[in-house]
């Protein structure tokens, strides 16, 4: 099977002799391999083009550069038979074509985005959230974070914390989620028997947790969010301290 790899490469400082002095030398570090498999049909190639055609790629070159940067580097492959998947016997990522498919199909029915330039923002907002949750895997696994909790809580906070400080649009991302990914949102699409999907769907108790968190980020802009929520005074201050409990958490490890 032929495939495409795309390599981002971050740079690591050391010392050498530059022109009789010692200046920094930039020795490249990969990070993070892009793997195109070949589409088997138009569909597939439709999926692939959305992806190359977006600011995916270069919004996850960006973050392994700055943020994750994995050595040995850690390969996302599009076209794969399994996933959306982290495999850590592979160092990999596995994003099927077919996964990109059913997204396509299931913001087309369950969203009022009438354009199809509207429906393809939205397919590969929800697609770079399944990105950034496998990386959250990926990264965890490959730095020994200690895991003291749910281990999805702490991937859902590496994204959002992520989505807040770096992504452009990443609140409205993170808001939307429940959109995308809630069971209500997924029941009687063709998502519905996807095994990602059946595994990480957002429950409304962790989608209060991402909103929490968006809010407790600025509560002055982000007041109207928490208005339309069941959440008495107290809570809306608590999620100040959440937050800034979990930034400084992901401080520690991501450089923000």
């Amino acid at each position: 099977m032929l495939w495409l790899t795309i390599s981002c490469f971050s740079y690591a400082g050391t010392e050498q002799p530059t022109g009789g002095s010692y200046g920094l030398a930039l020795d490249p570090v990969p990070t993070v391999n892009f793997v195109f498999l070949t589409p088997a049909n138009a569909q597939q190639q439709q999926a692939k083009d959305i992806v190359q055609h977006s600011s995916i790629l270069t919004t996850v070159r960006q973050l392994s550069q700055t943020r994750y940067v994995f050595a040995p580097s850690l390969d996302i492959v599009f076209g794969s038979t399994k996933g959306p998947n982290f495999d850590s016997t592979q160092n990999e990522i596995q994003i099927p074509y077919q996964y990109i498919t059913q997204l396509l199909q299931h913001v087309a029915k369950t969203t009022p985005y009438t354009t199809q330039q509207q429906r393809y923002q939205a397919t590969t907002d929800a697609l770079l959230l399944t990105l950034l949750h496998e990386i959250g895997h990926a990264y965890i696994l490959d730095r020994a974070i200690p895991i003291l909790g749910n281990n999805e809580t702490m991937v859902d906070n590496f994204v959002t914390i992520l989505l807040l400080n770096d992504i452009d649009r990443g609140d409205e991302i993170a808001i939307n989620s429940n959109q995308l990914f809630s069971i209500h949102a997924i029941n009687d699409t063709p998502l519905s028997n996807n095994l990602f999907i059946q595994q990480h769907s957002l429950s409304q108790q962790r989608y209060q947790h991402i909103l929490c968190l968006v809010y407790g980020s600025d509560p002055t802009r982000y007041q109207p969010l928490l208005d339309a929520l069941p959440l008495v005074q107290q809570q809306q201050r608590q999620c100040n301290d959440i937050y800034s409990t979990t930034h400084q958490g992901w401080l520690y490890y991501l450089d923000i």
